[in-house]
């Protein structure tokens, strides 16, 4: 194989959300009126009365404000350009990073399509993750920093690039810890295996 590429991936922009902030402001401000005039008028004799009062008017509050509303699984960006590994180097969109210029390369490459994940803490993502978390961090020899997103279809799938990564290894821009984090090598048979490559 010459050479492989992955999508890449450019997050949207986070907007600022006037709206969502005065809504916040708004509820705030209820919730702290309201518990002072109940406080002051003695509407509650007890004050457990009180507190459980407080605590459904915050919960309610926090409903309103969408808190307790199932996330998005929109993607939140757009693809643009390949990301493409050969034994010369590497290519971001049009731009080629041959492995002489090249300070040291970092992938964190974790998240693949499909990945289970839990959302907001307990909603779970029927389609599963969408893949794009992963990160690719070039450094050149001339301070040059590149980084890009880019889109994984399974956890294995930079087991196809091996000859690639081992490459970049004996061109020492990774290590054999970088090797076996990237390939998600987790048995030592298979550790063994790919320090047999590297000799």
């Amino acid at each position: 194989m010459d050479k492989y590429s992955f999508e890449i991936f450019v997050p949207e922009k986070p907007k600022k959300n006037n709206k969502q902030i005065a809504k916040v402001i708004l509820s705030f401000l209820a919730v702290t009126v309201i518990s002072f005039v109940f406080l002051e008028l003695n509407v509650f004799k007890n004050q457990t009365y009180y507190y459980i009062f407080i605590g459904l008017l915050a919960t309610a509050v926090a409903y309103w404000n969408g808190y307790f509303k199932k996330p998005s699984t929109e993607l939140k960006g757009n693809f643009d350009g390949k990301l493409t590994f050969s034994n010369e180097g590497i290519s971001v969109k049009n731009q080629f990073y041959p492995i002489n210029e090249l300070y040291s390369i970092i992938i964190d490459n974790k998240d693949y399509k499909g990945k289970s994940v839990k959302e907001f803490g307990e909603f779970d993502n029927p389609n599963g993750s969408h893949g794009i978390s992963n990160l690719i961090t070039l450094k050149t020899k001339d301070n040059q920093f590149v980084e890009v997103y880019f889109l994984q279809k399974s956890l294995s799938e930079f087991s196809k690039i091996e000859s690639f990564l081992i490459q970049y290894y004996k061109s020492n821009l990774l290590s054999e810890d970088d090797l076996i984090s990237i390939m998600h090598l987790e048995y030592d048979i298979d550790k063994n295996e790919l320090r047999k490559k590297l000799r």
